[in-house]
């Protein structure tokens, strides 16, 4: 429970601070490039369950989004914008996206932000399925963990 708790206040810190005058849609974002994407440059130091990485040297994105997800009722665009702000402004030891060998475009930010948004914190997909849709970050039909 405290780490839910230190969760949820980690998460309105970074609502105040990084968010604060980006205006970025979610609705631009390519959920399965996001995928594409978030396995190589991501999945290394990330664990998300739809992507199938197991990280361990940054958050676990599942636990970092599930209690601010389903028991305080964030939504996606909080998720999105949470996670595009970070690849912006977190400092060492995360890589910086937006300069440097490891640059990636604005799009290819935002297609990996709407990618984790619209899976981090969620059960698992049913076999056969993907967490990534086309663009909107809607998912497919999810069972129990």
């Amino acid at each position: 429970m405290p780490g839910r708790l230190l969760c949820l206040a980690l998460l309105a810190a970074f609502l105040l601070v990084g968010c604060a005058g980006r205006t970025v849609d979610l609705k631009s974002a390519d959920t399965n490039e996001g995928k594409e994407l978030f396995v190589p440059k991501c999945g290394q130091c990330h664990t998300l369950q739809d992507a199938a990485t197991v990280g361990t040297v940054g958050p676990n994105l599942d636990d970092a989004f599930f209690s601010a997800r389903n028991q305080a009722g964030f939504d996606e665009s909080t998720f999105f914008q949470i996670t595009l702000d970070q690849m912006h402004l977190a400092a060492p030891p995360m890589p910086r996206f937006d300069e440097g060998p490891q640059r990636l475009a604005e799009q290819q930010l935002v297609d990996i932000a709407g990618y984790v948004a619209s899976v981090a914190g969620k059960p698992t997909q049913a076999a056969g399925t993907t967490g990534a849709t086309g663009t909107s970050g809607a998912t497919g039909t999810t069972t129990a963990p």
